[in-house]
């Protein structure tokens, strides 16, 4: 469970995920942070199936679902943007 805890995002660094510039280095960066959201969603469904405290079931649900959410708006901006991912 000490991982949880470990988990803890501070909204500043949600908020810094979701900021795009339209330069060629940093459509390189919405890219990584492409990747970098599909783990933490990957992650948050890890903690999902190993969570065994009732109290903590909600927690991961959230994790979860805010996780997907944010890997789901990131792909969409890459492909407004028209960034080649490949």
């Amino acid at each position: 469970m000490n991982s949880i805890s470990n988990k803890e995002v501070s909204l500043k660094s949600i908020i810094n995920g979701f900021r795009f510039q339209k330069t060629t280095n940093e459509k390189s960066d919405l890219y990584i942070n492409l990747e970098n959201a599909k783990k933490e969603w990957e992650e948050a469904k890890n903690i999902f199936e190993n969570v065994s405290e009732p109290d903590l079931v909600d927690y991961a649900i959230y994790n979860v679902e805010a996780a997907e959410k944010k890997y789901v708006y990131l792909l969409r901006q890459i492909k407004k943007e028209n960034v080649n991912v490949n």
